[in-house]
């Protein structure tokens, strides 16, 4: 999902790996998901010349676009891969399948908010149509393992939560995870396999052409079976915990006498849903006495960075920035009314002057604030850890973030010229509060051995591991 940074129209920093939907937003290059110019195009083969013009369009738009694209891959190695992809096209093809070789450029930009859309018209015309893509909700694993979110019931047939996925119609899923991240962006492939995870569906018929029909080989508590999905089954999450899993995506617990966690799977959420929860949340640390909240962004990766700014601002005792400066590629579409801001390919550096202030010292949480990242906390989570750590309001726990800790973001959209499958480049560089420009991730002030992340139990040895630390520093 991505958002866009929109100054001075919007303030915040809204950035993520998962589309959520665009509003208030002006501009063909800021909307999302535009019709076709021509339904045609949904029936019609590219001439061979028209998709090698498309590939060389959408490099050109990413070095035309993106502030700094030499940070973040070998400029020659991409021009010589678009060579590569032109070859293998040497018969007319329609978008569907002209997609799943121009997609493939997205891995090769190496930044989680430069890549290439799915054919989202002809994906929304088939579920309009009563086609059900792939039903369940899905995690990867280090080892480019999948398994299956949720507990899910389908009449009397059912799956529960954490069974292993080991093919789909044939295809191993390693095979099929390796395959799928190449039409994603992301610093890494472990970021790229984060965002197959999340879209899985989409990109399951996006790259394979899978939907209706499914055939599972699972793995359960050391046990292989086949599950057979037809179109005509109708699977649905159930509420079962199962292993002591915790379903929700936000979540408050206390983990001990003084100790609490505040678990943000993503800041993907209206602002007003997320404040109330934040609200909710401080009233019961208030109430419960916590001296000492960990909160866990592990498997965070971004969202909206409204969000970020209100949670901070609990957690501030100064004002604070999110970014120190910006710094943005002019093109054609951002450059403003008779080029105000300057000409295109011009890099202008901004000094960013929107300044938090904390919460009244009556509700805002004055004790010790521990802040758990991993390789796969991204985008707008990244902007969180480096506003909490450069302004002093927490101590880092866990692995060094795999995304910069400089982020990218307000990303242009435009079309491909003949397919009109749409593209999304970023168009800035966020500088961290600091104005540190060292490229590498966020750095914990304590790295600690991955931990599960999914459970948040007394067994996972990051949580562990802070809660070793806070005993330490409440006996002193």
């Amino acid at each position: 999902m991505f958002k866009q940074i929109l100054k001075p129209i919007n303030k915040s920093l809204m950035m993520a790996c998962v589309l959520p939907v665009l509003v208030a937003c002006q501009g063909s290059h800021l909307e999302i998901m535009p019709d076709l110019s021509d339904e045609t195009l949904l029936t019609e083969h590219l001439s061979v010349e028209q998709m090698h013009q498309d590939i060389d369009a959408l490099l050109k738009g990413a070095l035309e676009r993106h502030p700094n694209l030499g940070k973040y891959t070998q400029v020659s190695d991409l021009k010589s891969y678009t060579q590569t992809l032109k070859s293998q096209i040497t018969k007319p093809l329609m978008r569907t399948e002209f997609y799943k070789i121009v997609g493939q450029l997205s891995h090769k930009f190496n930044d989680g908010h430069a890549f290439l859309i799915w054919p989202y018209q002809e994906y929304n015309l088939l579920k309009e149509q009563g086609a059900k893509p792939f039903p369940f909700e899905v995690f990867i694993n280090s080892q480019q393992e999948l398994y299956i979110q949720n507990d899910y019931q389908s009449g009397i047939e059912g799956v529960v939560a954490e069974s292993k996925i080991l093919s789909i119609n044939g295809i191993s899923t390693k095979d099929l995870v390796l395959d799928m991240q190449k039409y994603t962006g992301g610093e890494s492939q472990l970021l790229r396999e984060k965002v197959v995870a999340a879209r899985f569906p989409v990109n399951l018929w996006a790259v394979y052409g899978f939907i209706d029909e499914f055939k599972l080989e699972i793995e359960v508590e050391g046990k292989i079976k086949t599950l057979q999905i037809t179109q005509d089954q109708d699977w649905q999450k159930t509420e079962t915990v199962i292993s002591g899993k915790t379903k929700q995506e936000h979540y408050f617990k206390e983990l001990e006498d003084g100790v609490a966690l505040l678990y943000l799977e993503h800041f993907d959420i209206k602002p007003s849903e997320f404040e109330d929860f934040v609200d909710d949340s401080f009233e019961q640390i208030k109430t419960l006495n916590i001296h000492s909240l960990i909160i866990d962004i592990r498997n965070n990766p971004g969202g909206n960075t409204d969000t970020v700014a209100y949670l901070s601002r609990y957690l501030a005792n100064k004002p604070f920035r999110l970014v120190s400066a910006l710094q943005e590629k002019l093109n054609k579409d951002n450059r403003g009314w008779f080029n105000y801001k300057g000409e295109e390919g011009e890099i202008v550096d901004t000094d960013w002057d929107e300044w938090e202030t904390p919460m009244n010292d009556d509700v805002r949480f004055t004790g010790n604030v521990y802040l758990l990242t991993g390789s796969i906390s991204y985008s707008a989570a990244i902007v969180f850890a480096t506003t909490l750590k450069d302004n002093d309001f927490a101590t880092l726990v866990g692995q060094p973030t795999q995304g910069f800790a400089n982020q990218s973001g307000q990303g242009n959209l435009f079309n491909l010229p003949h397919s009109e499958l749409r593209a999304y480049i970023t168009t800035r560089l966020l500088v961290r509060p600091s104005g540190e420009l060292t490229q590498q991730g966020v750095q914990p002030h304590y790295e600690i051995e991955p931990g599960n992340s999914i459970t948040q139990n007394m067994n996972d040895k990051t949580i562990a591991a802070t809660l070793e630390l806070i005993r330490k520093k409440t006996a002193k």
